[in-house]
């Protein structure tokens, strides 16, 4: 049995090709390759931080809001809505005056109230877009209530604040 070796030198040829221009070619093909499989630049640490932490703070503010509306705290309640602050619902849209003065009535009591499943939707660098579940039981007028519905609220930095400038609640089916 013989052993055959093929030997490439400097001066070899591979279909016409020498030895330095395939090695070449070769160290382009594998320097594109892996530049386009590269993993895509996504935010730095930092950056993903921030987003979080902007995040959990205004899962916190929008858990706030509930306790203070619950608590029939009404400066407190109000001073997180811009001016401009409106909701909808399947009655259709409301406007700041009449939904905080709804939130406020006193003739409402929850007995529980659950929010949870919260995600936070990254809008741009001054709006944030959270939703969630709420689950909610009580006495609107002395007649017994359920809640069970997705909500979302849009949060806008604004002359440094963070403000809520929209709600809305979407009956959950069951």
């Amino acid at each position: 049995m013989t052993n055959k070796r093929i030997v490439l030198t400097k001066h070899s040829r591979l279909n016409g090709a020498s030895l330095p221009s395939i090695a070449l070619a070769l160290a382009l093909n594998v320097l594109v390759s892996a530049a386009c499989y590269a993993t895509p630049q996504g935010p730095t640490p930092s950056q993903a931080t921030s987003s979080d932490v902007i995040g959990q703070s205004l899962i916190a503010k929008e858990r706030l809001s509930w306790d203070l509306a619950i608590k029939g705290d009404a400066a407190s309640y109000k001073a997180f809505h811009a001016p401009d602050f409106f909701t909808a619902s399947g009655k259709g849209f409301t406007d700041r005056a009449l939904s905080e003065s709804s939130a406020m009535d006193a003739n409402v009591q929850f007995k529980t109230c659950d929010l949870s499943g919260f995600d936070i939707h990254v809008v741009s660098d001054n709006a944030v877009l959270i939703t969630y579940l709420v689950k909610a039981s009580g006495l609107d007028h002395g007649k017994g209530f359920q809640i069970n519905s997705y909500a979302s609220s849009l949060w806008m930095k604004r002359d440094g604040q963070w403000l809520n400038v929209f709600y809305q609640s979407t009956p959950a089916t069951q």
